[in-house]
């Protein structure tokens, strides 16, 4: 069954002033190579775990996960918005959704509770990334969603479980300032650049195989489109990834793709030359 995610990308597009504007006072991230690395090495402790994205293959053999997915999504992006989370928390209870959808058994094709899984990876990534004055309280999860704040809690237990207890997330948001530093060269863009990366990034969401990417390659993709006037060649992009410290490894061919698809479906919104 194919998911429409026109209606949950708007929103996701359409949050609260409060919050967009809150989000564009903060930088997330830093712009040193030491933070990169650092990144990687949590991105490293992730997969030692086996909790990287497996959910692009995994539902090939289960494909009624995509509706699973879609779900849990639904209610994050539609549960967030009102509370006037940060797109980083969204994108992460997103993050925790697929790797939950990735990791956990399969007894039969069928899992119940899609609406409290989106709504209880929202509660743990507001924990990990909203400022405790701004967290909402347990019976805003109530009222908002008509679940239980128990259940919601027992939920959220349930995925920590599931994870081992390693929480930890990466997503391409967080590399964004580093590659605006590198890639945006025109500063009169900068503003723009910056903005519209979240929004490319925003927009992978619905996209299983692109969530299933590492951040650092969705990160540099997104920046490169958005940091440039011109469509970028296969060439250019390698001069770019190249000019970047060679131990990284970043797999060229991953980014080049990235950003094609980042294109196809971003161009309508983008200040960008198409000829």
């Amino acid at each position: 069954m194919a998911q429409d995610w026109g209606g949950i990308l708007r929103s996701v597009q359409g949050f609260a002033a409060k919050q967009i504007l809150a989000e564009e006072k903060t930088d997330i991230g830093e712009d040193n190579e030491d933070y990169v690395e650092n990144m990687f090495r949590t991105e490293e402790t992730i997969a030692n775990a086996g909790l990287t994205n497996q959910l692009s293959s995994r539902t090939t053999q289960h494909p009624w996960l995509l509706e699973v997915r879609h779900t849990a999504i639904h209610h994050i992006v539609h549960t967030g918005g009102p509370f006037g989370v940060k797109k980083v928390t969204i994108y992460t209870a997103v993050v925790y959704v697929d790797r939950f959808l990735s990791s956990m058994p399969i007894q039969n094709e069928r899992f119940d509770v899609a609406k409290l899984l989106g709504v209880a990876c929202l509660y743990l990534a507001v924990e990990q990334l909203e400022e405790n004055e701004d967290q909402p309280d347990l019976s805003d999860y109530e009222s908002c969603t008509k679940c239980s704040g128990r259940i919601i809690t027992k939920m959220r237990n349930c995925v920590v479980k599931q994870f081992r207890r390693i929480v930890t997330f990466v997503t391409p948001i967080q590399f964004i300032r580093y590659f605006l530093s590198r890639f945006c060269r025109d500063l009169s863009r900068t503003m723009y650049a910056k903005s519209i990366t979240v929004e490319i990034i925003m927009s992978t969401l619905g996209d299983v195989r692109l969530m299933s990417l590492r951040a650092f390659v969705v990160g540099a993709a997104a920046t490169l489109l958005a940091s440039n006037s011109n469509i970028l060649t296969h060439e250019l992009i390698r001069d770019e990834i190249n000019a970047l410290p060679q131990n990284w490894l970043i797999p060229l061919d991953e980014v080049c793709s990235c950003y094609n698809r980042l294109l196809e479906t971003n161009r309508h919104k983008l200040q960008i030359n198409l000829n």
